[in-house]
């Protein structure tokens, strides 16, 4: 049996047909998707500064909220299927905005 440690540092599976990222919950995501899926994050505690998403794509597109800033202004593109691809959010401390910064490793 794992141990509270272990379990806490356990992905939290997220439905393929919901996309949510309930940050109240956990830190760490993993999704499976199989057709062209929307993300939400919901419930931010005030301390929740960074959380990370792993994304198997089987097949479709991946959307984000409007308020995640990407590098160059743009959302990862032509993410390859087959693959899974990690994602980092980070809340910018500079501002007050409710604003995440993404960051992401593709095709692993």
């Amino acid at each position: 049996m794992a141990s509270a440690a272990q379990q806490a540092q356990a992905p939290l599976a997220i439905p393929a047909t919901g996309g949510v990222c309930d940050l109240s919950k956990r830190s760490y995501f993993h999704a499976s998707v199989l057709a062209s899926l929307a993300f939400t994050f919901i419930n931010r505690p005030v301390d929740c500064m960074l959380f990370e998403l792993e994304v198997s794509l089987t097949a479709g597109t991946l959307s984000w909220p409007a308020n995640v800033r990407w590098v160059g202004g743009l959302a990862p593109q032509n993410l390859q299927t087959g693959k899974i691809h990690i994602f980092q959010f980070r809340r910018p401390q500079s501002t007050g905005a409710d604003q995440w910064l993404g960051s992401y490793l593709p095709n692993y």
